[in-house]
């Protein structure tokens, strides 16, 4: 039923939010595994039109989800934007799978700053994961090019290129996280005025 009634609405996609309860987002979410393509991108639209109220069954969805349900869920978190999926975003940075890992990177980029602390925070525990490391260093070069780095960020930065990062990644993050805390203020880059 769900699946007639994307196909009869897709055209209306700003009006998703009236169209399909919030009820309805599991049934969406179930979609995206088992329809066509059309249809599966017709419900990435819909549930990223959305938006925030779907976060909790999206990230609900992406704990056991096979690799092509992982992107496309990670797709529609990208679009959305919202902040609140971070922490499951930068979960997905340790996933077996390289897709997984790079959509869930680029959608960590598109958070901007907000991404920042829960990345630093995950590198002052897990930072043996090479997965990860090497995720976290895709997402800090992109920042670094944007000039959304601090002193401290570019340092965790310098730490992921090291010969030994296991050694040093986890002190300089930390030494980050510290100094987003103390310099909030004043460490705050603006984004605003910036040109991509």
């Amino acid at each position: 039923m769900i699946k007639e009634q994307i196909i009869s609405q897709s055209n209306n996609i700003n009006d998703c939010i009236d169209d399909f309860p919030y009820n309805n987002i599991q049934e969406l979410i179930h979609q995206i595994k088992y329809a066509n393509n059309n249809v599966r991108i017709q419900v990435r639209a819909i549930l990223s039109c959305i938006g925030r109220p779907a976060i909790p069954e999206l990230v609900n969805a992406l704990e056991n989800a096979e690799p092509l349900l992982r992107w496309n869920i990670i797709k529609i978190l990208e679009t959305i934007r919202d902040p609140s999926a971070v922490p499951a975003l930068v979960g997905q940075l340790k996933i077996e799978n390289a897709d997984v890992r790079w959509a869930a990177a680029n959608a960590l980029i598109g958070m901007r700053r907000e991404a920042i602390p829960a990345l630093l925070e995950t590198l002052t525990h897990d930072y043996a994961s090479l997965p990860l490391r090497q995720s976290i260093h895709h997402v800090f070069h992109v920042f670094k090019d944007r000039g959304l780095l601090n002193e401290a960020e570019l340092k965790v930065y310098n730490a992921l290129d090291n010969i030994e990062p296991t050694v040093i990644v986890p002190w300089v993050a930390k030494n980050a996280l510290e100094y987003l805390k103390t310099h909030k203020n004043q460490a705050a880059i603006h984004e605003d005025n910036l040109l991509f």
